[in-house]
């Protein structure tokens, strides 16, 4: 072969070499640059550096991103709580009514600027809903005691301090909501009131009701909380409500234990009655006539000896005929 044909093909298929490498790079290029593009679902909207006519779209080509091709929806609860977290996990966890959209409350959003000082001015009012001051107007800082993403859970570290009520009298923050609770440990004082006073019951959160078998024993093995209130109210457990008849005589005879025992060694018509028979309230002595009569005896007889007791000593444990 000659040799001038043998340069000839070997210069083709430099070429055809060269126009390959040249084809590849260019697909190569094509393909890195759709992977980085964002897909389009739809016709992009054109977005202007410059301003555009009010109204009108800008035109495709000056600056057009599909970054912002869509229309922003409102932010759901769930979507603020990715930066709040703290702030929906405490609506999360309570049941109060403050479990609504984020929105109704926060109605400037990402609007305070520290250099500006304005944190007051954008942050939502309680009064815009609650319009009228539920606790008087002595408490009309509400973020003292409630948190508005958690208004039921109080702390009592910051209403247990005292300051004046009617008549200068000192009281606690809770006797100016709770007045029935108040009047009642004022005018019945007790131990409950006196030494232990509100946070020693309703430990540190507000609302919480202890069970009075928490510190006291009970009576009667079985006893569970809603018999204590058969005759004690909380607020005034000293001053014992009027028994109810069938109140079992185990119950009584638990701090009467003599008592007791009389009338069941001494067996008579009153060991068949229940204490409340004749003792409807705690400490209440009964006259005997209630039961027997104005003149049980012959008048002679009661001129002479006007006192039961004098004869019948004692109605618990009778003299043995």
């Amino acid at each position: 072969m000659k040799r001038s044909m043998i340069a000839g093909l070997t210069a083709l298929v430099i070429l055809g070499m060269i126009f390959l490498c040249v084809a590849c790079a260019g697909q190569r290029q094509q393909d890195r640059a759709g992977a980085a593009a964002p897909a389009v679902t739809g016709p992009p909207t054109a977005v202007t550096t410059g301003p555009a006519a009010a109204g009108q779209p800008a035109a495709a080509g000056e600056g057009a991103s599909d970054l912002y091709r869509d229309e922003p929806r409102p932010l759901k609860p769930v979507e603020c709580g990715r930066c709040h977290r703290s702030e929906y996990e405490r609506l999360r966890a309570g049941d109060s009514r403050h479990r609504f959209d984020c929105l109704k409350c926060h109605r400037q959003l990402h609007a305070y600027r520290p250099p500006a000082a304005n944190y007051a001015a954008v942050m939502p009012k309680c009064g815009r809903c609650h319009q009228q001051q539920p606790h008087g107007p002595e408490f009309a800082a509400c973020r003292r005691c409630h948190d508005p993403h958690a208004p039921k859970n109080i702390p009592f570290a910051v209403i247990a301090g005292k300051s004046r009520g009617q008549g200068g009298r000192e009281v606690t923050a809770c006797e100016r909501c709770h007045r029935q609770e108040a009047a009642e440990m004022a005018a019945k004082p007790c131990k409950h009131n006196e030494e232990v006073g509100c946070t020693g019951c309703h430990a540190d959160r507000h609302g919480v009701k202890p069970s009075c078998l928490d510190c006291h024993e009970p009576h009667v093995a079985g006893q569970q909380y809603r018999d204590c209130l058969v005759c004690h109210r909380p607020h005034s457990a000293g001053d014992i409500l009027p028994y109810p008849e069938n109140t079992g005589n185990e119950v009584c005879g638990s701090c009467h234990q003599e008592i007791a025992a009389h009338l069941r060694q001494n067996h008579t018509r009153h060991s068949e009655l229940t204490c409340a028979a004749c003792h409807r309230r705690h400490g209440q002595v009964p006259d005997c006539r209630q039961c027997h009569g104005q003149q049980p005896h012959d008048p002679a007889m009661l001129r002479k000896f006007p006192d039961c007791l004098q004869c019948h000593l004692d109605p618990h444990n009778l003299p043995e005929k």
